[in-house]
């Protein structure tokens, strides 16, 4: 019997450059891959971004050896929509532009998978005709980077961050995230999210789906006074959910290779016991009738 086909989506915008980290890690594992773009070039916020579309179309002419690469371009910033409304749109319309069928894997430019052929081994180990559901996958992420390392984020006692990466039943309702029950999966992927100049963090803190979620000036003040010294001090640092990003540790590298090499190697991983209770439709059922 044939597997179901790992059919790859990103959202491409102003920082498609990370596309060089990301792409060479998902590509031999993956069937199709569609990278979406709003054709005029606008963030979903409705900034005008700058594009270099030689090097752009150089970069896949010179990774695409196996032709598994399609460029669908669309108008996906709608004024009259929240910038998550416009994240949802452009989401649904490249599920749709893939077809229906096989596994819907969406990863952003900034996402960079640890082991992506033990991920898709992963899937095939589910019956993708049962209902509705996402499979996610657990981040590191990076959140500034100094002179000699990168503020990465450490959480304890399993509470990783995990985003759907993967479903059976492409529907998006808030960025990856619907309404199916999530699987959190055992795989990791270093997230770039942070980890820009001062220019470009302001740019995508604008640029964001959730850029009108939180105090963009004040946190940007706060990310800029971080250093190797006072990280340990920080808590609850993300901007929309608090608790996921729980604390920061330092782990000393110049490029983002690097980064990769050392969680690569140091492998990061939640217990057992812990995916068994999140993964449970009959415990989460029980415990949403208590809360």
């Amino acid at each position: 019997m044939n597997k179901p086909k790992i059919k790859v989506g990103f959202c491409v915008a102003y920082d498609w450059l990370l596309l060089k980290n990301s792409i060479p890690r998902i590509y031999a594992n993956a069937d199709e891959i569609c990278l979406s773009i709003d054709k005029n070039r606008t963030s979903w916020s409705g900034k005008k971004y700058d594009f270099d579309e030689a090097d752009f179309r150089n970069f896949i002419t010179q990774i695409d050896k196996n032709n598994k690469i399609k460029i669908y371009e669309d108008t996906f910033y709608n004024p009259e929509k929240s910038p998550i409304e416009n994240d949802n749109f452009q989401r649904n319309k490249m599920a749709a532009f893939m077809g229906k069928g096989g596994w819907h894997v969406q990863i952003d430019s900034d996402e960079y998978f640890l082991d992506f052929n033990g991920f898709v081994q992963y899937l095939h180990h589910f019956n993708i005709n049962s209902k509705a559901f996402n499979v996610c996958v657990n981040y590191v992420s990076l959140i500034k980077k100094t002179e000699s390392g990168y503020l990465c984020t450490q959480n304890n006692n399993d509470r990783y961050e995990y985003m759907p990466m993967a479903t059976n039943v492409p529907e998006y309702s808030n960025a990856r995230r619907n309404g199916h029950f999530n699987i959190q999966s055992p795989f990791f992927a270093i997230h770039e999210t942070w980890a820009r100049s001062d220019d470009e963090l302001w740019n995508k803190m604008n640029s964001w789906g959730h850029s009108n979620d939180f105090n963009k000036e004040s946190y940007y003040k706060l990310w800029q006074s971080l250093d190797a010294n006072n990280a340990k001090y920080i808590h609850d640092f993300h901007p929309i959910v608090a608790p996921v990003w729980q604390q920061l540790q330092y782990v000393e590298a110049n490029q983002i290779s690097e980064v990769l090499d050392y969680f690569t190697k140091k492998k990061p991983h939640i217990k057992a016991k812990k995916l068994f209770f999140t993964n449970s439709r009959i415990i989460q059922r029980i415990k949403s009738i208590f809360k």
